[in-house]
């Protein structure tokens, strides 16, 4: 089986947001432009300018019992209140159960932090890292459990190729990644309004993939 599931740079051909199998616009609040731009002449703009969500949807994933994804964001000064938090990508089990999420939030500085979901629906998170208001390079590689009883899922998380979390012993032999979404996936808040970017990703099944 190849190792590698999908890649998009939002560099033309195919034009714009256009490689992903769906995107969640907005009436243009998400686009592909220069601006993003962190690798190549392009990558993908998000206006924050209401509550909506916007993002890239990839339907790639076949039932992945393990699956790794990379891409780079770009705080760009975005305001956010105090506490603030929303979602930046889902890994979705079928069509419609997230079990991980990747978690941006502001408390002084901007936050990064990863979780993945056990066959009970309980959550297991990471810890929250700083990021400086700079592009970095966001990885996760998640793995669902080996057989029931194993307790042996797990995710790691990497923040511009440094390893920053590994979570294990989950009960998750259940799980699987069919689906993901990328940009403002879920929970904007009133106090969370300006423009973000994101570039570079990919996705893989066994490799590491880095900055």
């Amino acid at each position: 089986m190849a190792d590698l599931i999908f890649s998009d740079d939002f560099e033309p051909p195919p034009d714009g947001l256009l490689a992903w199998t769906s995107n969640t616009n907005d009436a243009g609040d998400l686009s592909a432009n220069s601006a993003a731009a962190m690798v190549g002449g392009q990558g993908m703009q998000a206006v924050i300018d209401d509550n909506n969500l916007i993002y890239v949807t990839d339907d790639s994933p076949n039932a992945e019992t393990r699956y790794r994804a990379r891409f780079y964001f770009d705080p760009n000064s975005i305001s956010m209140a105090n506490n603030e938090a929303h979602y930046l990508f889902y890994g979705y089990s079928g069509a419609s159960a997230i079990v991980t999420r990747i978690e941006l939030r502001y408390k002084g500085n901007y936050q990064i932090r990863a979780a993945l979901r056990n066959d009970s629906s309980g959550w297991t998170n990471s810890s929250w890292f700083n990021v400086t208001d700079l592009p970095h390079a966001i990885e996760i590689d998640w793995r669902a459990s080996t057989a029931a009883g194993a307790n042996n899922g797990g995710l790691t998380l990497w923040i511009d190729g440094t390893q920053r979390a590994n979570l294990t012993g989950i009960d998750n032999d259940m799980r699987r990644i069919d689906r993901v979404q990328l940009g403002a996936v879920s929970g904007i808040d009133t106090g969370t309004r300006g423009i973000y970017y994101f570039d570079a990703f990919e996705s893989h099944r066994q490799t590491f993939i880095g900055p």
